[in-house]
Parts: structure tokens; C-alpha cells; sequence
């Protein structure tokens, strides 16, 4: 026994220096140049520099490793601590979002930023929105760029990533779903269908979209163009005080964060500069095939004699994991992929939302225009989707409204069991309580009188009515020969009373998966219930006011819907075309009944 316990007290001890050899084996420097270690995931070291001959290589100079970071204290998130030591740097909280009180209405801002995003990278820009710009929803949007910076996603294709097998036509369908979603939620992007194979390589597009499309087509002014990822955690405020700093009263200015020049997380670059680089791109770009526009210029002008344009080089570290490491000096930290760590870093390097839009006091916050950008899995409105989502937003713009798109509420009825018309009514009661009123409109309705002003109608409906028990709470109509109100255009108001009529709404059982109606039957059964009926106004076998379906409709009519015309995409989208023609609408998506066949004649015997 003594004996085989040796033998096992030897063995162990084997195993341990084993361990330990190993261990000390996998501790190199990440920034030893002599390895692939720091770099991008698909990006090899050979890739990050420039090629001879080919990316200006005599132009770049080698810079001996940097000195591994220094530890600061450990960061924590325990409210203890943070209380105890509120000027801890190490700890900085994001204050709370205070939007802007007083409107910009120059036309004149001190960044255009703009941010390369792929089309997959939906929960990235949710985190830039929401980090960066204090966006949380869409539920109070920001309808007018009035603050003093103005930014856009600059979304582009499906990267050749995307190619692998695991990626199902079922996947893919629902990604391109989620797309449309967003477009109509969210009027801060512009897309572009383009593969790309290196993030960077689209960057110089973008300038060039920002510069030469962007601003002369907005008529604006802006002092200088940001340009970042939406994987890159920015500090803009650090990024533009930096730049001050290095400016020393030249106009032109090329400033970059990154682990080197050539591997830019984020680029600052003043008005006159992009002016100049995009003007000289040929030039810049010549025996540099291989690079992106931003490095390219960096090279550029780093081997000019005469500076034309000043370049600074800041240092960003890449996300490795480990919090401790990253420097709450930091103006930028690349390569960010996962919430876990997306919020801590924005704590760590101290980002404060910065807002894109003041509270306009001159905005009408009373009536907002509600629809859903809920695509269904048949894809029948994919198409349509977004011009009707336009033709809502350039309506309630004119008058001065909100305009909301929704599909939260629609995705979220699949774990109800009930159909996913049902979304409609969590999303009015989702958006109720921030507007006086809501108008809600379904996605195959679309505004065909853009003079109309809602209050008419609402005034309209007050007038009429005669039961004054409650106030009118929710306006509805009832087109010719249905049996039933048609719930695809509603007026909805913020009051207790509506608020108790849409919950008893959500309690009818019997109509959540009943043929045809769903929902609207529900409305239809509460509204004649004797408990709910004084606070509905109905337009009764009314096809002009509000609601209007293709073969009733005549001039001047304001909403025309759809519905009964199977699946609406291709009258919607002619319908859209003629009313921006200035064209009438009279005849669209009506549909031709056939004439019955003719008896044939009866053959003699």
C-alpha cells in the first residue's frame, strides 16, 4: 500500500509540471509581432499590412511593439463600491439620457456620423442606438435631425461569411424579415446591395455617400465626418476632443484609432479633408489595390513633403476579454460582439449619450400614425412593406405627427398561440400611453389624401355623436354589406376608459384564432356590449371618411385599404406610384369580375 500510494504522490507531482509547462507555454504577449495574436478574426497578420509593392509599403514605417497596457485597479459594477468612490474613473457610469431643450434649426452640425454596418448586425445597431444616442425605442421617435450631430447606418450586404451551409433559405428568410422591421422603425440608415469581404472596404463608399450625396441632398453643413463600425465602442466626445487638440488651426484633418493605421476601429476626419481625399481617390488609391480608402490616405499623405492634410494616429485596443485590460482613457475599443460585454465597456471608457434630436416644442406630440412592420413568413407584403411605411411617415410629417412602426408586439403572439394579427392590439397599447391619439393604420392602408387632417375627423365624430355618457375613445367605421367594423384603420384615444375597453378586448378567447376576424371580432363583441359602448364612435356603413376599400374609393377620400384584395403588395405599390405621379388612384386594386361562361348551344341529335 505504501508503495502504490508513492507511485501515485510521483505521478501527481508529473502531472502538475505538465500543467504548469503548459500553461507558461500559452502566456505570450499578445503583442508580439512575430505572431498572429491581436488581430480580427479572418484578418491574418500577412493581410494587415501592406503588401509590397502593392499598398505603398515603402511608406510605412516600423514601429517596435507597444508596451503591454497598465493594470488599473479592477473593475467593478457592485453599487458599494461605486458609492463609495463616485470619482472612481475606473467605474464611470452612464448618466442618464437628457435630450436637448432647445432645437437646432441651423442646418449646421458638428459631426455627420456615419456607421458601416452589415445587414445581419441588427442587435449591434440596437446597442449603438441605445448607447450612443440614447435610443431606446421607436416608441417617441426622433422624427428631425435638430441637435447638433446628425448620424446614419450605412448598411450594406450580405458578407461573403454568410455563404456557409448552416445558414438555411428559413434562417435567411427571417433575417431579411427582421431587415424590413427595421427600415420601416427606423429612418437613420441607408443601404446599399453590396457583398463585402473586408469591413473596411466599404468605408471609402460611405465617405463618398456622406460627402457627396448625403449632405448636398439634406442641404446641410457639418464640420467634420466620424466614421466607426458598429462593433467599435465610441466614445465621441473623447474622439472629437482629442481631435481639437491635435488640430492646431489646420483644416484639414485625418485622425484614426486602432491597434495600427492600417487596422482603423474608427476615423475622424474634418469637412475639407474628406472634401479633398474623396477628390483625389484615384490618386490616393493608386498601387494600393488591396487597402481601404482610409489607410490608403493615411499613407498618402504621410508620404507628402507638403501636409495637406494633418494625420494623427490614435491607439484603440481590439476586445480580447479581459475588462482589466482596457484603459478607461480609451476613445474606442474594436471588435465588440456581445452584450455581456458591450455594456461594461461603455461604462468602462465613460460613453454619454449624445442627442441627435431636441425636443421640438413645435412637433404636435398629441396624434401619432401607428402601423405594423410585422412581414409574415410568406413574404406577401415584402415588397410593399416599406413604400407604404414612406407614404405613412411623409404624412404625418406634413401634419406635424408622429409616425410609429411596430413588430415586437406581432412577433411576441406566437408564444400566445394566437394569430399574429393579435399584435396590433399590444402595439396600440405599447404607444397609447406616450400620444393624446393614436391612428392606427394596418400596413396594406395607405394614406391617399395627404391633406386630410386627422382632427377634422376626430372633430367630425364628436360632433355626431349623441351619447354623452363618456367621451369618444375610440372612432371606427363600418364599410357597406360587412357584418362587422373593419379594425385595418382606427382612432384611438389616450384615455382610462380606452386603456379598459382594449384589455377587455384581449380577453375574448373565442376570436383568438376564430376565422376570419380575429381581433376584430373581439372589437366588434365589446363595442355592442351595452358596458362599452358609449365610448365608440362608428362610422356605419361608411366607406368614405376613414376607411376606404378599392371600388369605393373616389377623390379626395383619405385612406384607401386594401384588404380585400388577397395579398395587396402589387395594388399598394401601384397605388403608392400613381398617388407620387400625381396620378388618379380611381381603379387600383379593384378586382375585374369575370363574366359567367356562356351556355353552349345544344347539339341536334
Amino acid at each position: 500500500m505504501p508503495i502504490r500510494r508513492t507511485y501515485w504522490a510521483i505521478g501527481l507531482v508529473f502531472f502538475m509540471l505538465l500543467v504548469f509547462s503548459h500553461r507558461k507555454g500559452n502566456y505570450t504577449n499578445d503583442d508580439d509581432s512575430s505572431g498572429d495574436h491581436g488581430f480580427p478574426p479572418g484578418r491574418s497578420q500577412q493581410q494587415q499590412r501592406p503588401p509590397p509593392g502593392r499598398g505603398g509599403g515603402g511608406d510605412v514605417q516600423k514601429k517596435p511593439p507597444p508596451e503591454p497596457p497598465i493594470m488599473e485597479k479592477p473593475y467593478t459594477r457592485d453599487p458599494a463600491v461605486l458609492e463609495k468612490d463616485n470619482n472612481n474613473n475606473n467605474n464611470p457610469s452612464t448618466a442618464s439620457f437628457k435630450p436637448l431643450t432647445v432645437p437646432n434649426t441651423s442646418n449646421h452640425y458638428d459631426s455627420l456620423i456615419i456607421i458601416p454596418t452589415s445587414w445581419t448586425q441588427f442587435q449591434n445597431r440596437v446597442w449603438v442606438r441605445e448607447t450612443l444616442f440614447g435610443i431606446k425605442n421607436n416608441l417617441e421617435p426622433c422624427a428631425r435631425y435638430n441637435g447638433n450631430i446628425i448620424y446614419k447606418f450605412y448598411i450594406y450586404g450580405q458578407s461573403t461569411w454568410l455563404k456557409s451551409g448552416i445558414y438555411t433559405a428559413q434562417y435567411m428568410q427571417a433575417q431579411v424579415r427582421s431587415l424590413h422591421g427595421e427600415f420601416m422603425e427606423f429612418d437613420d440608415w441607408h443601404f446599399t446591395n453590396r457583398t463585402v469581404e473586408d469591413r473596411h472596404a466599404i468605408w471609402g463608399d460611405a465617405l463618398n455617400w456622406a460627402v457627396n450625396t448625403f449632405v448636398p441632398q439634406e442641404k446641410i453643413k457639418v464640420d467634420k465626418v466620424i466614421l466607426f463600425d458598429s462593433t467599435s465602442i465610441v466614445n465621441v466626445e473623447k474622439l472629437e476632443t482629442l481631435a481639437k487638440q491635435v488640430a492646431a488651426g489646420t483644416s484639414g484633418l485625418l485622425m484614426t484609432w486602432g491597434e495600427t493605421f492600417t487596422t482603423p476601429f474608427a476615423a475622424l476626419i474634418s469637412f475639407p479633408a474628406a472634401t479633398q481625399i474623396l477628390k483625389s481617390r484615384a490618386l490616393i488609391e493608386k498601387n494600393r489595390t488591396f487597402m481601404d480608402l482610409i489607410t490608403a490616405a493615411t499613407l498618402y499623405y504621410n508620404s507628402q513633403i507638403i501636409e495637406t492634410v494633418k494625420v494623427v494616429q490614435g491607439e484603440a485596443p481590439l476586445w480580447q476579454g479581459d475588462i482589466d485590460q482596457v484603459l478607461s482613457t480609451s476613445a474606442v475599443i474594436g471588435m465588440v460582439h456581445q452584450l455581456e460585454d458591450w455594456i461594461p465597456l461603455v461604462q468602462r471608457i465613460a460613453v454619454q449619450p449624445i442627442s441627435p434630436c431636441a425636443v421640438d416644442p413645435a412637433r404636435n406630440k398629441k396624434i401619432a400614425v401607428l402601423t405594423s412592420s410585422y412581414i409574415y413568413a410568406d413574404m406577401c407584403m415584402a415588397e410593399a412593406a416599406l413604400p407604404s411605411a414612406d407614404n405613412k411617415r411623409i404624412y404625418a410629417e406634413k401634419h406635424g405627427y408622429y409616425f410609429i412602426a411596430r413588430s415586437a408586439e406581432f412577433a411576441q403572439e406566437e408564444y400566445r398561440h394566437r394569430q399574429r394579427v393579435w399584435g396590433k392590439i399590444g402595439a396600440i397599447q405599447k404607444t397609447l400611453p406616450h400620444y393624446e391619439w393614436l391612428l392606427w393604420m394596418d400596413m396594406d392602408a395607405i394614406v391617399a389624401n395627404l391633406d386630410q387632417d386627422v382632427r377634422e375627423i376626430i372633430r367630425k365624430a364628436e360632433e355626431l355623436n349623441e351619447n354623452k355618457q363618456n367621451e369618444v375613445s375610440i372612432i371606427v367605421s363600418r364599410p357597406l354589406k360587412d357584418v362587422m367594423v373593419n379594425a385595418g384603420v382606427m382612432l384611438i384615444k389616450n384615455t382610462d376608459w380606452s386603456r379598459k375597453f382594449l384589455n377587455e378586448v384581449q380577453r375574448r378567447k373565442t376570436w383568438y384564432n376564430m376565422r376570419p376576424s380575429y381581433e376584430q371580432g373581439a372589437i366588434w363583441d365589446v363595442m355592442r356590449d351595452d358596458l362599452w359602448s358609449s365610448g365608440v364612435y362608428l362610422f356605419d356603413r361608411d366607406v368614405h371618411t376613414m376607411n376606404t376599400f378599392p371600388s369605393y374609393y373616389e377623390p379626395e377620400d383619405f385612406i384607401v385599404h386594401f384588404a380585400p384584395a388577397g395579398c395587396p403588395s402589387v395594388p399598394v405599390i401601384h397605388a403608392l406610384r400613381n398617388i407620387q405621379s400625381g396620378d388618379s388612384i380611381v381603379g387600383v386594386g379593384v378586382e375585374v369580375k369575370k363574366a359567367p361562361p356562356k351556355a353552349k348551344a345544344a347539339v341536334a341529335a
